[in-house]
């Protein structure tokens, strides 16, 4: 408890420093926004149906992008800085500064993620026929997912710049071939079945499935559960080869 309690309190500090940078929530959630309210205004073109599917995709992709990105690069940097370094002569354990960092910016990518689906709600009448804590279980879901991968790619890489070009390796195929940017159905058969893997597509779908699908949390237990795998699997494989670098 005393634990839980400690690693609470440094999460909420991370996040509060990540909340005074101007820039980081810029990219977090105002660019997202404003991608949200051009596309599901103007360039939906009223249509009801494109608007949900653009929300899900514009939700699916700023979860995706901040996550890997923020978690990835923004590890990376802080190792290379000697951030981590510095917490070796405190009493806190590694794992609750490491851990502490990545349920910040969870926190922030899920938050932002809510943000854009309140804006989606009240100004361009996207409903919630699977419910409120449907969307809310997929969405912490899928920042977990897209953060334990942007972890394990900054526990490998060796320097900033190469933990944002893996990050961009990992991201630009799973934006083409998750279904945000082009639909399962128009994708060559080959490319159909990789989509089916990727977590992106179990984030999107279920997004689709909450809004306008009926579904709840009961009937997305199975991609909930395979993103809670995906998660988990990345959060070990990460922390193994974090402490190998740290060692």
């Amino acid at each position: 408890m005393k634990t839980a309690v400690r690693f609470a309190r440094y999460a909420g500090v991370q996040l509060r420093l990540l909340g005074r940078d101007r820039q980081l929530l810029f990219w977090n959630v105002g660019f997202f926004v404003l991608l949200l309210v051009l596309f599901l205004g103007p360039l939906s073109g009223g249509d009801a149906s494109v608007r949900v599917t653009l929300a899900a995709g514009l939700v699916t992709t700023q979860i995706m992008a901040n996550a890997l990105f923020s978690v990835g690069v923004g590890l990376s940097s802080a190792r290379a800085r000697g951030v981590f370094r510095r917490y070796a002569i405190t009493p806190a354990p590694r794992g609750l500064v490491v851990g502490g960092s990545i349920a910040a910016r969870v926190a922030l990518v899920s938050g932002a993620a809510v943000l854009q689906v309140l804006i989606a709600r009240v100004m361009f009448n996207v409903p919630w026929t699977g419910g409120l804590l449907t969307i809310l279980a997929i969405i912490v879901a899928g920042s977990c997912v897209f953060a334990g991968i942007g972890f394990l790619i900054a526990a490998l890489a060796r320097a900033p710049h190469v933990a944002n070009t893996a990050t961009n390796l990992v991201f630009i195929p799973m934006l083409a071939l998750g279904g945000t940017a082009l639909p399962a159905s128009m994708m060559p058969e080959a490319w159909a079945r990789v989509h089916w893997v990727l977590p992106t597509a179990a984030v999107f779908n279920g997004l689709l499935g909450a809004f306008v699908g009926g579904q709840t949390v009961i009937d997305q237990l199975s991609p909930l559960a395979y993103l809670v795998a995906w998660a988990g699997v990345t959060g070990v494989a990460g922390t193994y080869f974090w402490n190998r670098r740290e060692a």
